[in-house]
């Protein structure tokens, strides 16, 4: 005979209490903003130990879920960015992403956000982008400077699209990209330069409502990243990791953490 049978998965309380705490907030049943039932009404409720509401609450904090608001309440809150870019990385980290993996799938997502910023882009990000490339003009023979203007224009130009589901897709993907920046900037002389032009090129399309000029700089822009890295040493089949500039990348961590994130 032969026998099917499913995985036994037995939670703990306190598992099963987060389970049901997240499930509610994910269906609206609890609101952003609004205060969770106290520990004494959550023992009622789900009929368990007070020590077992504290730690499927502990669950819920970690998980961005929940903040402590004023008279330590805890209240509904959607979890940081920068709590999610840090997840990613980890797992990207942890299951050797290529650089190759990630330069591929951020290429397409730049294309897509200098798309959507020519049909949205307001005059005051136009006035950003243009004092980004400014500042990236008089700081060009500071690598680590130009490192960060970099992640700031990609940046500027995710945040012009509009689209949300684009930024918090990307930024992770950014973070760990352009960590590796150092990596050809300070190896190869004319990298800047050409960062330069190119973001210029980008600027004047996006300025134009140009979608298509703006999706080819773009395009040209990272495909020239990849050919720099490669001049500079670089492996794309090698694990990002392996890449990547650690301090670097945890200072940029450290600028897209929130508020919360960033004051424990």
């Amino acid at each position: 005979m032969a026998l099917k049978a499913e995985p036994i998965i037995v939670n703990t309380s306190y598992q099963a209490v987060f389970r049901q705490l997240e499930a509610a907030i994910l269906r609206g049943e609890l609101s952003l903003g609004e205060a969770i039932p106290t520990e004494a009404n959550l023992c009622d409720l789900f009929h368990v130990k007070r020590t077992t509401i504290r730690e499927g609450i502990r669950l819920l904090e970690q998980s961005g879920l929940v903040t402590r608001g004023s008279g330590r309440r805890l209240i509904v809150s959607a979890p940081d960015a920068g709590r999610s870019s840090e997840n990613f990385i980890r797992s990207a980290t942890l299951n050797r992403v290529t650089l190759q993996d990630l330069w591929q799938v951020e290429r397409e997502l730049e294309a897509l956000a200098c798309r959507l910023a020519c049909a949205t882009i307001s005059q005051p990000q136009l006035e950003q982008l243009a004092e980004n490339i400014s500042k990236m003009e008089l700081h060009k023979q500071e690598p680590k400077v130009t490192i960060r203007l970099d992640m700031e224009f990609h940046r500027l130009i995710t945040d012009a699209a509009g689209n949300r589901a684009l930024t918090l897709a990307r930024d992770p993907l950014g973070i760990l990209l352009y960590a590796s920046t150092d990596f050809v900037v300070t190896r190869l002389e004319q990298s800047t330069e050409r960062m330069l032009a190119a973001h210029r090129q980008v600027y004047e399309a996006i300025s134009a409502n140009d979608p298509e000029g703006a999706v080819i700089w773009m395009t040209k822009h990272m495909d020239d990243f990849k050919r720099g890295c490669i001049m500079a040493g670089a492996n794309f089949d090698e694990p990002i990791a392996d890449f990547v500039d650690h301090d670097t990348l945890a200072k940029l961590l450290l600028q897209n953490r929130g508020p919360h994130d960033a004051h424990p």
